[in-house]
């Protein structure tokens, strides 16, 4: 297996542009990999001597699975029981030399380089290829933003091992030993599984995903005579088979969707053939893209922080305005801290005409215009980093961003500690990043940044940590007032000759805005009655009152059960995703919990599909995957059931019972992967 240090000199090849040449190497080299990986298979399985193994290897031997490679070719081969006509056809002498020549991939046929392979090519693929095949699409179904050339090259710096190059991509993506997000019995993961042995070919996926999971178990006599690098004598592998097959049943319990009770928290199996993995290694991300949607959903999670911090009355009345107009998350503080004093200062200095603002209360931010501030909170957050480094490019300025967590001063000390010369000055930073991010008043934004607010550091610091009250704002806002920019006579003449919008829009525009208004005030209305709902449902189960804080994003666009045509959905939803925010009511000072809920599109549809929600927290973000938000672009919090079920035998009633619609969304979003895998044969699917 490759070495890390291979892996290291990889690094500044990742880092350029993938080639046609550099594409069809990586193939070339993983598929020479993989051979070898069959040729030890087949000493430890001695087909010589055992011929009816030799059909089963050819159709469902793939190498991918929760062992080292070799291990999982045995045992994906052995726990396969083809039919009786399908015996009886594959009857007959298999030598060694003519079991390898069909193992083999001829790297001159052309087609071997298409990713993913459609169907009809599938079937005319060998043994070997269609297990790179099956390797690409389980990190690509399990790692969002992840490319097939992406993941192509992490497979080849892991030397064809699944474990390892997932262990590459979690320390790509800055999980730290005690945050490793890989859990090989999560929903995630089965999903991902099935996809991989769908896309493999392989002939039975459900028998493949069982005797995966089931070898990850504590079925540890398997699993050591598997690792064991000795040769499978014929006394072991009709008892070996045996025990595979009926572990299938073993491990029902966590696979079946249908199951109540799973264990969630146990360790990964070591792969004792994994490389040796070094403190501060890492293999670059090659795509730019895939840095930039990491990184917004980080910086998601900062703006849902901030939302919970900001007052509710405030958030209702003024701030959901100023936040998502001038609420950037750069500045002279951590990013949450920067993103409430922003808001507060823009609100302060530019105040909405009350011909514009909302003739009601806002409880919900649009997920839209959230979204949207988000993304030019990055273009500054780059734009200042390399205003201040001008050695760095896009990708390296994305990548330190990643490797904080956003946090603009650490990236600036990491990337001097990593001897980058700094030039310019704070001032002409901030400017540059203000104009990139579209800011209304770049030298006003300066001019605040750069200067300090006459309360001590450190009280400041405590202040932002938690959720604000109105005389907290208050106070902030009356220090802000000095750092407004000083305007021209010109500008001053042009604002003071702003009359309400009666003289500067048409009728056609009056009537635009007010149907837009209407529009808005309804959709609230409805997801505030829905919320309530589901919040009165959960108040009881847990005989505590909670209080709607805001809404903070939602997707209507969410199937009943799988769908192959989703894509090509035109009527309405049955369902809808939302996060908001709730505070225990009664009790000020409480933390703030974030909270998920799945709700009924039809507006008098409680008692056939009531509204449920249930608490989610921040750590969760990158791990709980759903593929119709992810389809549609939407960033919604979702519960990691999973784990949560190992909390609470009550949410675990809520989530599975008869009316059940997080079980039913969770397992929706599984049968949607698998089925859509299963009709079109590709991989490029739910892809944000």
């Amino acid at each position: 297996m490759e070495s890390v240090s291979a892996a290291s000199a990889m690094i500044v090849l990742m880092a350029l542009r993938v080639s046609r040449e550099s594409f069809r190497q990586d193939v070339c080299v993983l598929l020479d990999r993989i051979h070898g990986f069959y040729e030890a298979a087949l000493d430890r399985l001695l087909a010589g001597k055992i011929p009816s193994l030799a059909p089963r290897l050819l159709k469902a031997g793939v190498c991918f699975g929760f062992l080292d490679p070799v291990s999982n070719i045995i045992a994906n081969t052995i726990s396969y029981t083809p039919s009786p006509e399908e015996e009886e056809k594959d009857e007959g002498d298999y030598p060694r030399n003519s079991i390898l020549s069909k193992i083999i991939t001829n790297t001159n046929d052309r087609q071997v380089f298409v990713i993913p392979l459609s169907p009809e090519r599938l079937e005319c693929m060998t043994v070997a290829r269609r297990s790179l095949e099956g390797l690409i699409s389980f990190l690509i179904f399990h790692y969002r933003y992840l490319e097939n050339t992406e993941a192509l090259r992490y497979l080849r710096l892991s030397g064809g091992d699944l474990l390892a190059a997932v262990r590459l991509i979690e320390q790509d993506r800055h999980k730290s030993p005690d945050e490793f997000a890989f859990n090989i019995i999560s929903l995630t993961t089965k999903i991902a599984l099935e996809c991989a042995a769908l896309s493999a070919g392989h002939p039975r996926p459900t028998v493949l995903v069982g005797v995966s999971l089931s070898l990850a178990s504590p079925l540890v006599k398997v699993s050591k005579i598997l690792r064991a690098h000795c040769s499978v004598c014929p006394a072991t592998i009709k008892p070996l088979a045996k025990l595979l097959r009926s572990s299938i049943d073993l491990a029902g319990p966590r696979i079946n969707k249908k199951k109540k009770k799973r264990k969630r928290d146990d360790p990964s199996p070591a792969n004792t053939e994994s490389p040796e993995w070094k403190p501060g290694t890492h293999a670059a991300f090659r795509h730019t893209q895939t840095l930039k949607l990491l990184l917004l959903g980080e910086i998601h999670a900062l703006y849902l922080e901030a939302l919970a911090r900001l007052p509710r009355d405030g958030l209702r009345t003024l701030h959901h305005c100023s936040l998502i107009k001038g609420g950037y998350c750069y500045g002279p503080m951590d990013p949450v801290s920067n993103i409430i004093l922003n808001t507060i200062w823009y609100g302060a200095q530019f105040p909405t005409h009350q011909d514009f603002a909302f003739d009601f209360q806002v409880d919900m931010i649009c997920t839209r215009t959230l979204m949207r501030i988000e993304c030019c909170s990055l273009y500054g957050l780059v734009t200042f980093l390399r205003a201040r480094f001008s050695s760095l490019t896009e990708h390296d300025a994305l990548w330190y961003l990643l490797a904080t967590n956003v946090d603009l001063w650490l990236a600036m000390k990491m990337v001097q500690e990593s001897h980058h010369a700094i030039c310019g000055t704070d001032s002409d930073a901030y400017k540059k990043a203000a104009v990139d991010s579209w800011h209304p008043d770049p030298d006003g934004l300066v001019k605040f940044a750069t200067s300090s607010l006459d309360i001590e550091p450190v009280k400041l610091s405590h202040m932002l940590a938690h959720t604000l009250d109105n005389c907290s704002v208050e106070h902030l806002t009356t220090l802000m007032s000095k750092f407004s920019s000083t305007k021209s006579k010109e500008q001053v003449q042009l604002l003071n000759e702003v009359s309400p919008r009666s003289k500067i829009l048409n009728e056609n525009q009056k009537m635009l805005i007010l149907a837009i208004r209407k529009k808005i005030k309804a959709d609230q209305e409805f997801y505030v009655k829905k919320v309530n709902a589901a919040l009165n449902r959960f108040s009881q189960q847990k005989a505590v009152d909670y209080e709607l804080h805001i809404i903070c994003g939602v997707n209507p666009k969410v199937t009943e059960s799988s769908c192959v045509n989703l894509f090509k959905k035109r009527f309405k939803f049955e369902y809808f995703h939302i996060n908001f925010w709730v505070t225990p009511k009664g009790s000020p000072g409480t933390p703030l919990v974030l909270f998920f809920a799945e709700c009924s599109n039809i507006d008098n549809d409680e008692e056939e599909r009531p509204s449920m929600c249930f608490p989610v927290l921040a750590s969760w973000i990158d791990d709980a995957r759903c593929f119709c938000c992810e389809h549609h672009g939407t960033k919604i919090v979702h519960p990691l059931l999973e784990r949560y079920n190992g909390r609470s035998e009550d949410f675990h009633k809520m989530a599975s019972g008869k009316h059940g619609v997080l079980n039913e969304f969770i397992i929706s979003s599984y049968d949607l992967a698998v089925d859509d895998m299963h009709a079109k044969g590709g991989l490029d699917l739910f892809r944000s």
